[in-house]
């Protein structure tokens, strides 16, 4: 399922959140892959994913570990799914 996750950043800056977020890539390959990273601004990411486990997805960001990041980071996830136009 082709994912974009706007992802809002509220204690800490993009580049802060990013090297988090490369540093938990072995957590997101359990049920993602092929994801791209994009920068809005100083607070605010775009992230485009292929997530073929959205359970595992959703157990993660429910982990201590992905908690305590966002809550340090202030981070809101907001996700949605694309589909093909037409």
């Amino acid at each position: 399922m082709n994912t974009l996750v706007l992802v809002k950043i509220g204690n800490a800056n993009f580049e802060q959140w990013k090297k988090s977020f490369d540093d938990s890539a072995h957590m997101r390959e359990k049920f993602s892959r092929d994801p791209m990273v994009g920068k809005v601004d100083d607070h605010t990411a775009l992230v485009a994913v292929d997530v073929f486990d959205p359970a595992g997805m959703m157990e993660m960001f429910n982990s201590d570990e992905a908690k305590k990041m966002a809550t340090e980071m202030g981070v809101e996830r907001i996700p949605f799914k694309l589909q093909p136009m037409g």
